[in-house]
């Protein structure tokens, strides 16, 4: 049963682009977004930030961005009540892995920047344990292919403190990141290197900090050496998971 829906205020919305990509509740049962916004900012699209009450009724907004393409793909409620973003900020060589901290009025505390020569992208952040964050996404400029998952751990400033690459020769991205019980990671997004098909749902667990390897990965057609079980291909990333699991008991 729909409980609400929020359309667009007559005064703020318009005939370009305006897009949402991640939403979380809050603590204060409101939510907060974060997407992209053509309509509002200085560049060709900006990062959108809104925060709303628990009716979806909007509080505030902030945008940040230059003169280029920034957008933001993923939000988090920060544990001192500000929030963190990553999405992408555009450069003249494409755009690079953007991390923004807010405080809990959406006002920016700082900011970072990940990448290289080519495109990368930030699609998943989450706040760890350790008070730093953790992000996934895909890097054109490092790595064995068109693109890899790219994940990098950060400190509570956004410091880099290790990055890893995980790919084949074709394209690789990681579309989401949490942090485990054991102080380690799960990506998943997809493989094109590894696997029987086109794009193949690619599940990747990562040991604990500091970065010490793959504890294992599996595509939904196998294994990297596709040793996997081909006819089950959901059943061979539940038996990757249960491995794990029975190694935790």
């Amino acid at each position: 049963m729909l409980l609400w829906r929020v359309r667009p205020h007559p005064l703020l919305s318009s005939n370009n682009n305006d897009i949402g990509y991640s939403v979380q509740q809050t603590t204060d049962g409101g939510y907060i977004v974060t997407g992209y916004t053509v309509s509002f900012g200085n560049g060709e699209n900006d990062v959108w930030l809104i925060k709303t009450d628990s009716q979806g009724t909007e509080e505030w907004n902030k945008t940040f961005g230059g003169s280029g393409n920034d957008k933001g793909n993923s939000v988090q409620q920060t544990t001192d009540g500000g929030y963190v973003i990553t999405g992408y900020k555009g450069s003249s060589n494409g755009p690079d892995i953007w991390l923004i901290k807010t405080d809990s009025e959406g006002s920016e505390e700082w900011n970072q920047t990940f990448g290289g020569s080519n495109s990368d992208r930030g699609y998943s952040v989450q706040q760890t344990t350790d008070g730093g964050y953790i992000i996934t996404g895909y890097t054109g400029s490092f790595g064995n292919g068109s693109s890899d998952v790219w994940l990098i751990k950060a400190d509570s400033l956004g410091n880099e403190e290790w990055d890893q690459t995980f790919g084949g020769s074709s394209s690789d991205q990681g579309y989401s990141v949490q942090q485990t019980t054991d102080g380690g990671y799960i990506i998943t997004g997809y493989t094109r290197s590894y696997g029987n098909g086109s794009r193949d749902v690619w599940l990747i667990r990562i040991d604990n900090t500091p970065y010490l390897g793959t504890v294992w990965h599996v595509s939904t057609t196998g294994s990297d050496s596709n040793n996997g079980s081909e006819g089950y291909p959901f059943a061979t990333i539940q038996a990757g998971i249960d491995a794990v699991v029975g190694a935790w008991v």
